[in-house]
């Protein structure tokens, strides 16, 4: 997929901002596209359960919650 670039009006940026800052999202982008498709799922677009199954069917990170936490853990100790 291609890259889109758009600039926003100023209710928007402050949206995506406080989505940030809330922890709900790491970047502003990943808000957007969080934004986008929740839009679609809400105008009929895009199908919820299609979309899970999609998501569900995404190969994971195979790690026990004991590796995810030394791995944040020296992440950290890195900043």
């Amino acid at each position: 997929m291609g890259q889109t670039k758009f600039s926003l009006e100023k209710a928007e940026e402050q949206a995506l901002e406080r989505l940030v800052k809330a922890g709900l999202f790491a970047t502003r982008d990943e808000a957007a596209r969080a934004a986008i498709l929740k839009y679609a799922m809400d105008v009929g677009v895009l199908d919820r359960a299609e979309l899970w199954r999609e998501i569900e069917s995404t190969p994971r990170r195979g790690v026990s919650p004991e590796q995810l936490a030394e791995d944040l853990e020296s992440l950290e100790d890195e900043a």
